[in-house]
This record gives structure tokens, C-alpha cells and sequence, in this order.
């Protein structure tokens, strides 16, 4: 009985948010995947899907209309709200399956966009803050065809992959950032970069680089005073560094050290949340699918994917949830979030491994 009711329960709070979301959706001026309209369009994408209803997927579908006729040349390149997301959201859908397109045509503006974004930019993230938008999005443009290295558009990705991996370096190595006033990068930042780097690495993209690479990373993270408060991102890298654990080389000769060190960087992001709040769950929801395959598929009995906790948590904070909406609040770092959260938790939907 139990299962039943937590499931009306959920199906209840997912309908509220989809009628929240398509009130507000178009009014949004925010085109992008993290903040703004890509993210709703995944959100009704997935209810669509979950509910067998096409009216949510026409609306999906109006909603993607919607961000191609108001792109301009003023829009930002940032992941969370600007091309580059838009892009990586556009070729989400394509390759789940929401929507059927050729991605070199349908993003060819948009490549030309970051493309030129990219040779004009100094330094390739904004504030130590942000995700590295250009990696996410070069990757998903070169998933699924990374084979074809008899094709000039193939090729043309790697190469831009292949300048990623420098600015990686520069990043990392050289601490190019501190040259324009970065003074340290967020857990989200991190978590960004090495995605990036464990997928070149995994498509075989500069490999003696990428190497390189992942043998200073655990010693980098080491360096930074990384937001403690940050709960979901520090379980995101601890998740990306265990994941990279194996591709990090035993040095030559017998290091009893070794073992220690990479127990300790692990342990570093290895503890238990006394709170679980819904903005640690929203957050997890969107890191499931931006940082596939490198996420916790095992849901566990009071993390964050616990149901038992998120309904009494909205059932007790719904009223407060509306009250405190605003323009920020409905993309995927918002209620279309806390929705997508919702569907995945409960194992109807999950996103797709390419």
C-alpha cells in the first residue's frame, strides 16, 4: 500500500509543477539549459514521456521553437545560460530520443557561435564559478560519431577537443586563472573539468595529455579550499574521482604512500549529510544527467534520492516553494529540478547512456 500512496503522492506534486511551470515557461526570458527555458523543455520532455501525454510534448516541443527564434547575438556562451548548454540541451534530446534531427545541421549556427566565442576568449570559464560549458558541449557534439574519422566534421570536433585539453592544462597546471582575477575554482568547476577529461581520455583524444592530466588532479584538489557547504557538488566529485582512481598510475618502484594518498583525496568528499534539503536533491538531479555516465546509480535509503524525505519535505515547504518563486526558480536549478528529481526517483525514467 505504501508504494501506492508515495506514488499518487508524486504523481499529485508532479502535476503541480508542470502546471506551474507551463503558466510561467514562456514569460521567462532566461533561454538557458540550467536557469531557464533548454531545462523546462527537458522537464516536460520526460513528464511527457512518463505520462504518455503528447499535449506536454507538443509543449516541450513550442518551448524548443520558442529558444531558437529568440537566441541573438547577445546571448552568453555559459553553460547554465547561455549557447553552449543549449546546444549540449539540444543534443540531449536528440539523443534520448524526444526529438529526431541531424545535430550538424540543426546546431551549425550554434557551432559557429562557439566557435568564434572560443578563439576570441583569453581563458575559457568566467569566474571560478562556472561549469566548463565548452567541454560539455564539444563532447556531446562529438558522442556517437567519434569513429568516423573519415569525416571532415568528425575530425573538425576533435581538433576543437584536442584545444580543450590545453585549456585543461593551462587550467590546471599553469593556474592560468589566477591571471584574471580567479583567485580559486568551485567544486562545480572541478566537477566540469574532469568529466571532460575522463571523456577524451574514454574517446581516446590526446591520450599522453589527458594522462598527464589526471596524475595532478588529485594533488590540485588538494590545493583548493573547496566549499564544504556544497554537499551535492563535493558528492559528485567524490563520485568522478573514484571513477578516475583506476586511470591514475602507480609510480615507478614500491610507494606504500600511494594508497594512503588516494584513500585520503576520496576521503576528503566521504560523509554524511545530518540534513538532506530539497536544493541539495534539485542539484542532484540535473548533475545526473550532465554528468552521465559518471554518476551514483545505486539510490540509497537516506541519501538524496530518498522519497521517503523529499515528500514530507515539499508537502511541508510547497506553500513557501510558491511564494518565493521568481525568475529564477523554474529552470533545472529550480522546479523543473525538483520535477526531473521526481521522475527519476521514481524508476520510470532514467537518462539514457549513449
Amino acid at each position: 500500500m505504501k508504494g501506492s500512496i508515495d506514488i499518487k503522492r508524486i504523481n499529485s506534486r508532479l502535476e503541480r509543477i508542470a502546471n506551474v511551470l507551463s503558466l510561467n515557461a514562456s514569460f521567462i526570458e532566461n533561454l538557458g539549459l540550467l536557469n531557464g527555458k533548454m531545462g523546462i523543455a527537458i522537464f516536460f520532455f520526460h513528464y511527457a514521456r512518463y505520462t504518455n501525454n503528447k499535449i506536454f510534448e507538443n509543449y516541450a516541443d513550442e518551448l524548443v521553437d520558442e529558444i531558437y527564434g529568440e537566441i541573438n547575438k547577445s546571448i552568453s556562451i555559459d553553460f547554465e545560460n547561455g549557447v553552449t548548454g543549449i546546444g549540449w540541451g539540444i543534443e540531449y534530446l536528440v539523443k534520448n530520443g524526444f526529438v529526431q534531427a541531424d545535430t550538424d545541421e540543426a546546431l551549425s549556427e550554434i557551432d559557429s557561435v562557439i566557435y568564434r566565442a572560443r578563439i576570441n576568449s583569453p581563458i575559457l570559464i568566467t569566474d571560478g564559478k562556472d561549469l566548463f560549458g565548452y567541454g560539455h558541449y564539444y563532447v556531446s557534439r562529438l558522442t556517437g560519431n567519434e569513429i568516423n574519422d573519415n569525416d571532415l566534421d568528425t575530425l573538425i570536433k576533435k581538433y576543437h577537443l584536442i584545444f580543450l585539453i590545453d585549456e585543461c592544462e593551462r587550467i590546471l597546471v599553469q593556474n592560468h586563472f589566477k591571471g584574471f582575477n580567479i583567485e580559486s575554482l568551485s567544486v562545480n568547476t572541478i566537477n566540469s573539468l574532469i568529466w571532460f577529461i575522463l571523456e577524451v581520455n574514454r574517446l581516446e583524444i590526446f591520450p599522453s595529455k589527458t594522462n598527464e592530466l589526471m596524475q595532478i588532479i588529485p594533488g590540485f584538489i588538494k590545493s583548493l579550499n573547496l566549499e564544504s557547504i556544497n554537499v551535492s557538488g563535493l558528492k559528485q566529485l567524490r563520485t568522478l574521482m573514484t571513477f578516475m582512481k583506476p586511470l591514475i598510475h602507480e609510480p615507478a618502484g614500491i610507494n606504500p604512500a600511494k594508497d594512503k594518498t588516494d584513500k585520503e583525496t576520496l576521503e576528503m568528499f566521504d560523509f554524511e549529510s545530518s540534513e538532506v534539503k530539497i536544493e541539495s536533491f534539485i542539484k542532484n538531479s540535473w548533475q545526473r544527467i550532465v554528468y552521465e555516465p559518471y554518476v551514483a546509480r545505486k539510490m540509497e535509503t537516506g541519501d538524496f534520492y530518498n522519497n521517503t524525505f523529499l515528500l514530507k519535505d515539499i508537502e511541508e515547504s510547497w506553500s513557501q516553494i510558491l511564494e518565493t518563486l521568481d525568475k529564477n526558480s523554474f529552470g533545472l536549478t529550480g522546479l523543473a529540478g525538483l520535477g526531473l528529481g521526481l521522475l527519476m526517483d521514481n524508476e520510470r525514467i532514467s537518462p539514457k547512456t549513449n
